[in-house]
């Protein structure tokens, strides 16, 4: 009985070393897999480090570059959109302007033109309304308003009359130039062409053309024609004096403008 048990015990001895011996070969791994693993622990040490991406700073030259081809381009565009609106900002009449009316605010409307013509032609639509501004002719609505058709209530109850001087005289004279207008009238009691003592009948009067002006005046042989403001309760005199054939003086108004005195 003695014999059994102890082969009993040797049996289950042996078993047990069996299968720690087997477990210790589960553990291992196989020779491939040992070198492998020694390798990429060796490849892992003697590679060299990947650099960190950092963000870009201002000294950065490839950011300052960026920057200014942005700058470049937003330049460029903004310099192109301004020539492609080469418009000009005019007045143009909301409703019909008759001449002698006072124009206010509400009777113009600034409008976006392409100008082929001068600025100065037309009524500047960025600059306000003078007050006591008055139509000096007439404006149909929706037309561009001339520069010249706009002025004071002085200059719309003047009129510009043509009077014929002397030729010599009329080269003396500039668009502008303030004169005073005298009067010789006939005699009735001389025969043939005799004229009365000079009487002045107009002060300070405006030339408003010239001969010189490239508008062809002219009144015939011997005489010139000039252009000269009138204040309207003065132009049935005027008048009245060229039609009865009167010798007309244009003698520039001392301290006026263009005065040679």
């Amino acid at each position: 009985m003695f014999a059994a048990r102890r082969d009993r015990y040797r049996g289950a001895a042996a078993a047990r070393s069996d299968r720690r011996s087997m477990a210790t070969a589960d553990r291992q791994p196989p020779e491939g897999d040992i070198i492998s693993s020694t390798i990429t622990r060796e490849e892992r040490t003697t590679a060299p480090r990947a650099r960190r991406l950092r963000a870009p700073g201002w000294r950065d030259t490839r950011l300052l570059v960026g920057l200014l081809l942005v700058m470049l381009s937003v330049a460029g565009g903004v310099r192109l959109a301004s020539s492609l609106d080469e418009t000009t900002p005019v007045y143009a009449a909301a409703r019909e302007i008759l001449p002698g009316q006072e124009v206010e605010a509400q009777d113009l409307v600034p409008v976006r033109v392409r100008m082929d013509a001068p600025m100065a032609h037309y009524l500047d639509g960025t600059q306000p309304l003078a007050p006591g501004t008055v139509a000096l002719r007439q404006v149909a609505e929706g037309e561009l308003v001339p520069a010249g058709s706009l002025g004071t209530a002085s200059q719309a109850r003047d009129k510009t009359v043509t009077v014929p001087i002397d030729p010599a005289a009329a080269q003396t004279f500039t668009v502008g130039t303030v004169v005073d207008m005298w009067v010789s009238r006939r005699d009735p009691d001389q025969v043939g062409t005799a004229y009365l003592d000079p009487e002045l009948l107009l002060s300070r009067a405006v030339v408003a053309a010239t001969p010189t002006s490239s508008n062809g005046l002219g009144m015939g042989i011997g005489r010139a024609a000039v252009q000269v403001v009138v204040p309207a309760d003065r132009v049935g005199a005027v008048i009245s004096s060229v039609d009865q054939g009167a010798k007309l003086t244009l003698v520039p108004s001392p301290g006026g403008a263009g005065s040679t005195s």
